[in-house]
C-alpha cells in the first residue's frame, strides 16, 4: 500500500510539472510490482496521456483496463477527452467519443461539455453547436457551463443576438444563468462596442438579484 502511496504522489508530481512523457513508465512500474491501479488512477492515468496527446498509450490503458475486468465509465472516457481538448486533439476527442459509444457507455452532460467547450476554444463554433444540440437529443440537458461555452463562442463570432437568445433558451429548459454566463455576455459586448445592449444586461443583472458590487468589480477587472 506504502509503495502504490508513493507512486500517486509521483503521478501527481509530474502532472504537476508536466513531464508527460514519464507516466507511462510509472503505470508500467505499478504493475510489475504487483499494484494494478485503481478506478481513481487510472482517471489521471488517461487524463495525462490526454492532455500529452498520446492517443496511442490511451487506447492501451483503455485495453489494460478491461484485461483487469475493470470497464473503463463515463468518468474515464470523460478525462481522456478532457487532457486531448486540451491539447487541441478534437479529432482524438471525436474518436474516443465514438469508441465509449460502441462499448455501451454514454456520455453525460460533463462529457458532453467538454466536447462543446473544446470546439469553442478552437473557433469551431458549427461543431460546438452540432455537439450542443445533440446532447439535448439524447437527453443531456446543458448546464450552465454548457451555456456559459456556447455563449462565448457565439459572441466570439460576433452572433450577440443568438448569445443572447441563449438566456432565454436556458430559464425555458430550467436552468437559470449565474453570474458567469452574464458576465460572459456583458463583457462581449462591451468589448464589440455595444454598450447599450450591454446596459441592458447590466439592468437585468440587477433586476435578476445580482449585488451591484459585484457588477462593479467586474467592470474594474474588465478596465484593467
Amino acid at each position: 500500500m506504502l509503495h502504490l502511496l508513493m507512486i500517486l504522489i509521483l503521478i501527481l508530481k509530474k502532472l504537476r510539472l508536466k513531464k508527460w512523457g514519464q507516466f507511462h513508465d510509472l503505470h508500467c512500474e505499478m504493475i510489475k510490482n504487483g499494484f494494478l491501479p485503481d478506478l481513481h488512477t487510472y482517471n489521471i492515468i488517461l487524463y495525462m496521456h490526454g492532455k500529452a496527446d498520446n492517443k496511442h498509450l490511451a487506447i492501451e490503458v483503455l485495453n489494460s483496463m478491461r484485461e483487469e475486468g475493470c470497464d473503463p465509465s463515463v468518468l474515464h472516457f470523460t478525462s481522456l477527452i478532457y487532457g486531448l481538448s486540451r491539447a487541441g486533439n478534437l479529432e482524438a476527442c471525436e474518436f474516443f467519443l465514438d469508441e465509449m459509444i460502441k462499448k455501451g457507455c454514454m456520455p453525460d452532460v460533463v462529457c458532453y461539455t467538454v466536447l462543446v467547450t473544446g470546439y469553442v476554444v478552437k473557433g469551431h463554433l458549427e461543431k460546438a453547436q452540432e455537439m450542443f444540440d445533440e446532447m439535448i437529443v439524447k437527453g443531456q440537458l446543458p448546464n450552465v457551463f454548457t451555456y456559459n461555452s456556447i455563449i462565448r463562442g457565439l459572441c466570439n463570432a460576433g452572433r450577440f443576438c443568438e448569445a443572447h437568445s441563449m438566456l432565454d433558451k436556458m430559464e425555458f429548459r430550467g436552468c437559470n444563468p449565474n453570474f458567469v454566463v452574464y458576465r460572459t455576455l456583458l463583457i462581449s459586448l462591451r468589448s464589440a462596442g455595444r454598450f447599450s445592449e450591454a446596459d441592458e444586461i447590466l439592468r437585468l443583472m440587477v433586476k435578476k438579484g445580482f449585488k451591484r458590487y459585484k457588477l462593479y468589480q467586474s467592470d474594474r477587472s474588465r478596465k484593467s
